[in-house]
This record gives structure tokens, C-alpha cells and sequence, in this order.
């Protein structure tokens, strides 16, 4: 965990989570104690999980109120029941969205990605369309995300997007992410 470029803590995550095991990631064994090496409140946090070679960052901000040396990952979600459009466009390779493509299918992607950023599945009109043009590579499957998040029906939209802690998430978490070039078209 970082506040900008220094390191506030570190840990291991093998405590059991049964909420974890429960939404299905693994074996349950993903939780985490860490004691901040400085106080948090009212800052903005760096999370990053990494695993395997791979790794993902989550920014979140610490709520004024929190605890002034302890703070919990659960409590860092809490103020923000998801992800903000800002926080996904910043770190557009998060969710490996090519391999989302590949592991759901373009039908099921499609529909998984309209949920995700606007709230609803799409039209039968919609997912013809765009599952045309991702089948047919006009549009890479990060370009797609992009193009969803940043319309004007999303920007007309108040609630955040789903987290990847929501035991519900649409998108598989266990893939590995990371900005790749391959994706950005």
C-alpha cells in the first residue's frame, strides 16, 4: 500500500476470508493485517495486489475519519461502494479486458461490459453491432470498455461502477492484468 511514491505497508495475503471463498476466489486465503508505517486519513491510497508475476492497482481514498495507524482494506471499499470511470480509465489494462474477450465470449463480453458501465444489458440492436465489430477486430475489447465509460449516457449516470471486490463482479479477477500495448488499438 502506498500514499504516492512511499510505501506505507506491506503484507502477505494468506489470512482466510470465507467471504472470499464464498464469491468464489480460490481457496479463501486472500485477506491481510499490515501495520501503516504513517497515518492515512484523508489521503488517497495506492492498493496493489500482485500475484504470480502479475499485479493490479486500486486507488482509493482514506475516509478523514479512519483510524490514525490501523486501517483495513474493508475499510478503505466502504466509502466507495465501487470504482469510479476516472479510477478505470486511469489504469485501463487492469482487467486484462483482451482476456475477458477470450474467456467470456463476445456475446457474453458484451453484455458483461454494458452491465459493468452502464447498468443494464444492451439492446438486441447494440449487441448485433458491437459484437460484430469486436468479432471482426474494428475495435479492440479495451477501446470498447473505453467507448462504453466515456459515453454520454454513462457520463449522464450517478452510480459507481462495480468493484472488483464485489463478490458479484462481472469480469474474472484471477487473470493477470497490467497496461499491455496489444490492447490499446
Amino acid at each position: 500500500m502506498s500514499v504516492g511514491d512511499t510505501i506505507v505497508a506491506e503484507a502477505r495475503a494468506c489470512l482466510f476470508r470465507p467471504d472470499l471463498l464464498r464469491a468464489g476466489y480460490g481457496h479463501g486465503h486472500y485477506g491481510f493485517r499490515a501495520r501503516l508505517r504513517q497515518t492515512l486519513a484523508g489521503k488517497r491510497v495506492a492498493l496493489t495486489l500482485t500475484a504470480g508475476g502479475a499485479s493490479m492497482t486500486v486507488r482509493l481514498p482514506v475516509p478523514p475519519q479512519a483510524s490514525a495507524r490501523r486501517c483495513t482494506v474493508e475499510a478503505l471499499l466502504a466509502p466507495t461502494n465501487g470504482w469510479t470511470v476516472a479510477d478505470v480509465l486511469a489504469n485501463p489494462g487492469c482487467l486484462a479486458w483482451a482476456d475477458q474477450l477470450s474467456a467470456l465470449g463476445v456475446a457474453r463480453f458484451v453484455d458483461a461490459t454494458f452491465r459493468f458501465a452502464l447498468h443494464r444489458w444492451p439492446s438486441a440492436a447494440e449487441a448485433s453491432v458491437h459484437g460484430r465489430a469486436l468479432t471482426l477486430g474494428r475495435i479492440s475489447a479495451q477501446s470498447f470498455v473505453v467507448k462504453l465509460l466515456t459515453s454520454r449516457e454513462r457520463a449522464d449516470m450517478k452510480p459507481a461502477l462495480m468493484s472488483p471486490f464485489d463478490p458479484d463482479f462481472l469480469f474474472d479477477t484471477r487473470l493477470p492484468s497490467g497496461n499491455r500495448g496489444a490492447d490499446a488499438r
